[in-house]
């Protein structure tokens, strides 16, 4: 790889692929167990994509907001139990 095009092509090549995976990856660390208290979906027009959220409220009244992919936001609803997501009774 003496041709510094190829060398330069390469290095764009494995960038963008990079960035791309990067993009991609919407696992996101779990939040703390509690109570479902809200549900918040944000529009990115820049980027065409949605930004899930969920906020909950432990036993003590502490409320935390944390990102979640969407298929956490879809499966937990208002009230539900977080992680599982499960009713609570």
């Amino acid at each position: 790889m003496r041709n510094p095009k190829t060398r330069t092509t390469l290095t764009t090549v494995a960038a963008t692929l990079l960035l791309a995976l990067a993009a991609c990856n919407n696992s996101y660390e779990q939040g703390p167990a509690g109570q479902v208290v809200g549900k918040d979906r944000d529009y990115k027009s820049s980027t065409k994509t949605y930004r899930y959220e969920l906020t909950t409220r432990d036993k003590q009244g502490v409320e935390t907001e944390f990102k979640v992919s969407k298929s956490d936001y879809d499966a937990c609803y208002q009230g539900s139990a977080y992680p599982r997501c499960t009713e609570v009774r």
